[in-house]
């Protein structure tokens, strides 16, 4: 997992692998403010990116998850969101399994998560079988606006 922000990527790109500075190039060129929610290509099939309108909610509402084809960069446009984390640990246990369909699996918490909060222009990004839960209340419940940049594991090199 890596956190940044958008003013301050340019200056450390070089920390960043070769496909997330790719896609923030890519997502850079778009006009965020005002696509409207959906699916948008960047290059190719294997690097999209989508806009998300949604209301947070509180943590123990939302299950942590994980994808295995994609690593996820989630650019907070507009509100403030509460990410939980933790690494990939063998003894994580599926509540449902959704890869084969949707690239996405859904854990029970684990016990090491840790929490971390995002405001409008920051970025989190998450690795193939990193668990995170997006979408989190910071303090209460608010609607929050996003995009979520998927780079498959093969641009990445995994």
């Amino acid at each position: 997992m890596m956190l940044g922000n958008l003013l301050s990527w340019p200056l450390q790109q070089a920390v960043f692998p070769a496909a997330v500075n790719h896609a923030l190039a890519l997502l850079q060129q778009q006009d965020l403010a005002t696509l409207p929610a959906g699916r948008y290509p960047l290059d190719g099939d294997k690097l999209f990116f989508m806009i998300q309108e949604m209301n947070t909610r509180p943590q123990q509402d939302k299950k942590p998850e994980a994808h295995r084809e994609h690593a996820d960069i989630q650019l907070l446009l507009a509100g403030n969101e509460r990410y939980g984390m933790a690494p990939p640990a063998p003894e994580s246990c599926i509540v449902e399994d959704r890869r084969d369909t949707h690239d996405i699996a859904f854990y029970a918490a684990p016990a090491d998560e840790v929490f971390f909060d995002l405001q409008p222009g920051m970025f989190a990004v998450f690795f193939p079988g990193e668990l995170h839960r997006p979408c989190c209340a910071v303090a209460e419940a608010q609607p929050i606006r996003k995009a979520v940049v998927k780079i498959h594991r093969s641009l990445l090199g995994l």
